[in-house]
């Protein structure tokens, strides 16, 4: 086999061009091209550099781009850029809101998630980790919770059955002497913590203390998801908060967890502010900000970030055409100011750039040193074509995977262009693989699983044997939608209740909505939804909450727990509706010119092929409105 036989063997196996769109930052594998939108790059990074130098100065970025001119790509190439630097500055990327009503906690959450990730697949530590080492390096005494997490095991095993542990022989003279031991240690570590903690409180006298008790404890492993939660500002319940030695939130109202979320906020950004390492907040996929709430809400997350956060950098990368149409008229003048302040602009690619493109995507398969000829490509052709006008960097990918596919099947008629229903289906099973290899980075959000049921609902096919009628938000905050099934000429009133809670007051408040509604209507169905990963504990826990559940199932309320693989279908289709909004899914047509697919033909998708019956993740639901 000669050196080209083997490339076109590598090709058939692994098409390098299939993908034109970035999607998540954190997922961007192909290298990079430094001369596009290189200036735009520097200027950003002089920015970004300003900031390390000064944490405190107020200041924001407004980043202008047209569809495919590698808006999200650059924002991989900053977290890249970190991550080679060995992180001078922290990373977050935030989707676009969903519910303006939790603004702060939303934009903790994602902060938080951005911070929690792996920095590297290789490796486990996570930008947390690095500034927890950072800010804790000058207490000088190192935690060892593990023995302290073995003696709390030990006391629970004690108190629950002491006559047990002697009868198995767990307990020996010789290991109540160690245990004495361990005790006097465990009574050490835990005075340091103290003495740790009382010094950050002396250098933060603003931070109060159970910020860093909490911070302490994210890094013992068997508290850390707990301390994860409460970082987040969720409303952990009694058994967390006991865990981690801290208040409860289940009784706090949504203004309260609102501002609760804020403080987090600013703690963290006075650690960031002192230690010198900025938090870059990017914005990404604006189309989405599709309602005056969520675009004010956006408005108030920069704000604050600007001006209340230290160490805290918002970045926004917008459609220029979109900036001027729509956020000018209802952002307030002072973020626009702020925004406005320090602009970038990307641009297309030159024909020389554009070879880059290709030869860069090639060497991902090929390796780097392997591609001087452009192989299989005729080099003059793609010269030729690209001169006469700039393209887009997501064109010249487009372009180069349909010459690429009349290259490896030339018996085949002339490629024909994609149709906008592939494409879709194409994307959305990627993406559905994307967040079944991390779910890490898909945190439970009822907000999110809310827009894909949405969707679902507002989609049905004609031929259907009901049609939903009337779909509506319930102002109740325990609701999520409501509706009328309608077969033949029978109309039945439905709710659908989302819940992601660990709340256990919460989890019972959205039960009792459901209860109520059944005993209040004959023909009535309520849908209780719930992402498998937020477990409701079995009895004897949450002991009233169980008999809740079950008094709802028998008297005709419908329980679908979102297994992984079903949960991720629902995720993957809020965040292709975030793609086609923001125009990133695009096809080539007959003359070689790029569209985006649009959202009418995404609700064709989901008339033809989720409700199809091809994706599981939703059948359930079909099945019951079916015999509605």
């Amino acid at each position: 086999m000669n050196d080209n036989d083997r490339k076109i063997n590598i090709l058939n196996q692994e098409n390098p061009f299939t993908s034109s769109s970035v999607g998540d930052p954190w997922e961007d594998k192909y290298l990079d091209v430094k001369s596009i939108n290189e200036r735009a790059f520097k200027e950003i990074f002089q920015l970004i550099e300003q900031k390390i130098k000064n944490p405190a100065l107020p200041c924001a970025g407004l980043v202008f781009g047209e569809v495919g001119s590698g808006k999200t790509h650059l924002i991989s190439r900053i977290l890249r850029y970190d991550r080679e630097s060995e992180f001078p500055f922290s990373f977050a990327y935030i989707q676009p809101i969903e519910d303006p009503q939790q603004t702060y906690r939303y934009l903790l959450r994602e902060v938080i998630v951005n911070l929690c990730y792996p920095i590297n697949k290789s490796s486990a530590t996570t930008q947390l980790d690095i500034i927890l080492a950072k800010s804790f390096k000058e207490v000088g005494e190192k935690i060892y919770p593990s023995d302290i997490e073995k003696m709390d095991k030990f006391f629970d095993e004690l108190r629950s059955d002491p006559v047990g542990l002697f009868k198995a022989k767990k307990i020996s003279l010789g290991m109540l002497r160690d245990l004495g031991k361990s005790f006097k240690t465990v009574i050490e570590k835990r005075r340091s913590e103290r003495k740790a903690i009382e010094f950050m409180r002396a250098k933060f006298p603003d931070i109060p203390k159970e910020f860093f008790k909490v911070l302490f404890q994210y890094q013992s492993p068997s508290k850390r998801s707990a301390a994860m939660d409460w970082l987040k500002g969720i409303a952990i319940d009694d058994e967390d908060a006991a865990l981690l030695r801290v208040t409860n939130r289940m009784e706090d109202s949504p203004n309260l967890l609102e501002q609760k979320s804020r403080h987090i906020l600013s703690c963290l950004g006075a650690l960031l502010a002192y230690y010198g390492k900025p938090l870059v907040v990017c914005f990404d996929r604006l189309e989405n900000y599709d309602t005056d709430a969520k675009i004010h809400s956006l408005g108030k997350m920069v704000e604050f970030l600007v001006d209340k956060a230290k160490a805290m950098l918002p970045l926004v990368f917008v459609r220029g055409q979109q900036w001027e149409e729509t956020f000018t008229k209802k952002l307030n003048q002072q973020v626009i100011t702020r925004l406005k302040t320090n602009e970038f602009q990307l641009k297309g690619c030159n024909d020389t750039q554009s070879l880059e493109i290709i030869r860069s995507r090639l060497a991902f398969v090929f390796g780097k040193d392997d591609t001087g000829d452009l192989f299989p490509f005729d080099q003059d052709r793609l010269t030729g074509m690209f001169k006469t006008r700039l393209h887009t960097p997501r064109q010249v990918i487009m372009l180069a995977n349909q010459r690429l596919k009349q290259i490896l099947y030339p018996d085949k008629e002339l490629a024909s262009p994609v149709l906008p229903l592939e494409k879709l289906k194409e994307e959305f099973e990627n993406q559905c693989k994307i967040i079944r290899t991390d779910f890490n980075r898909y945190q439970p959000d009822r907000s999110r699983l809310g827009r894909a049921l949405e969707l679902y609902l507002s989609n049905i096919p004609s031929e259907n044997s009901f049609q939903i009628e009337s779909l509506t938000r319930p102002e109740d905050k325990y609701l999520d939608f409501s509706c009328k099934v309608k077969k033949g000429e029978q109309a039945s009133d439905v709710i659908f209740i989302i819940d992601t809670e660990l709340n256990n007051p919460y989890v019972r408040a959205t039960l009792k909505r459901g209860i109520e509604f059944l005993e209040n209507s004959s023909n009535g169905k309520v849908f209780y939804i719930r992402d498998a990963r937020c477990e409701i504990p079995a009895p004897p826990k949450w002991k009233a909450t169980n008999e809740m559940l079950e008094e709802f199932k028998k008297i005709g309320g419908r329980v679908i727990f979102l297994d992984k693989e079903h949960v991720a279908e629902w995720y993957a289709l809020a965040l292709l509706n975030y793609t086609v909004k923001e125009g990133d899914v695009t096809i080539v047509d007959v003359n070689n010119l790029t569209k985006s697919v649009s959202s009418e033909e995404l609700a064709v998708f989901v008339r033809e092929k989720i409700h199809g019956e091809q994706y599981s993740g939703f059948q359930n639901i079909g099945e019951i409105l079916r015999g509605a």
